[in-house]
């Protein structure tokens, strides 16, 4: 799974395009944003789509991470993720 997240702060949007891979079957892709040793807090489950545009939570800030997991249909039952890690990386500023 590769995908490119672009922050853009005045619009509040997190832009995402999905340039390889997909959820496997009968699975789903779910967004989470980790701050420092904080538990994981969801994003929400992503649409089978390239591109994707979802509001950005207040206080996004460099060194913050997002990552995808692999989740149930409807996504985690446990409000944490449970299935595998796909892709992660920390927010920075450009």
């Amino acid at each position: 799974l590769r995908l490119l997240a672009v922050y853009d702060s005045a619009a509040g949007e997190v832009r995402l395009t999905r340039t390889a891979g997909s959820a496997a079957d009968g699975r789903v892709l779910q967004l989470w944003l980790i701050a420092g040793d904080a538990a994981p807090v969801s994003l929400g489950v992503l649409p089978d789509q390239d591109r994707v545009v979802i509001p950005a939570p207040a206080g996004l800030t460099e060194g913050m991470v997002l990552a995808v997991s692999d989740e149930p249909p409807g996504g985690s039952p446990t409000g944490q993720p449970t299935g595998a890690v796909l892709a992660a990386g920390p927010l920075s500023d450009l």
